[in-house]
């Protein structure tokens, strides 16, 4: 039995992502494939999250859109966006969307959250289709000050808003994507 094929970065996977327009760092996060992969937010980040808009503001600011359709795998009992997905969507778009403006080894890897706070105003049933609206409104040398906003596309009203605060860690020796 062959291995799986992987895309393979370069050694240097931070001088490289360097080197790549704001949108095209996204895109490789978004398009790196692990199919035995079984974590939870590997179907959204792999299959349903898309790229819709960047702005980088300032080498410390940007602004990242995404859109995707809420599917019944993340889906409560009530058949409505379920509020721990809404959580670690947020968490995982923020952190994608920060990589819009990493020009710092630390940041590579997404760094980890020190604290993710979701306010839910209204449900987001299967099939409804959002926008997540990011803020990486400051990332530092070591702490980074992330904002999400999930929206109804066909309307704009939002679903839940999230505060997300994380720090900067350093990458295991031999990391790779």
């Amino acid at each position: 039995m062959s291995e799986p094929k992987h895309r393979h970065l370069p050694e240097d996977v931070a001088r490289y992502f360097e080197s790549m327009s704001p949108q095209d760092r996204i895109k490789a996060v978004l398009d790196v494939r692990a199919p035995t992969d079984q974590r939870f937010v590997s179907p959204w980040v792999e299959q349903q999250c898309k790229l819709r808009e960047v702005k980088s503001l300032s080498s410390t600011h940007s602004l990242v859109t995404f859109a995707f359709t809420v599917s019944r795998f993340y889906c409560n009992g009530s058949g409505n966006l379920h509020g721990g997905a809404q959580a670690t969507i947020f968490d995982m778009a923020t952190s994608i969307a920060m990589q819009a403006i990493s020009k710092q080894e630390q940041w590579i890897n997404g760094g980890v959250s020190r604290v993710l706070t979701v306010t839910y105003l209204r449900p987001a049933p299967e099939g409804e289709e959002l926008l997540l609206e990011c803020d990486v409104v400051h990332m530092g040398k070591r702490l980074a000050m992330l904002k999400g906003t999930l929206k109804r596309e066909r309307d704009g009203a939002i679903i839940s808003t999230c505060d997300h605060n994380k720090a900067a860690v350093d990458a295991k020796p031999g990391w790779k994507l």
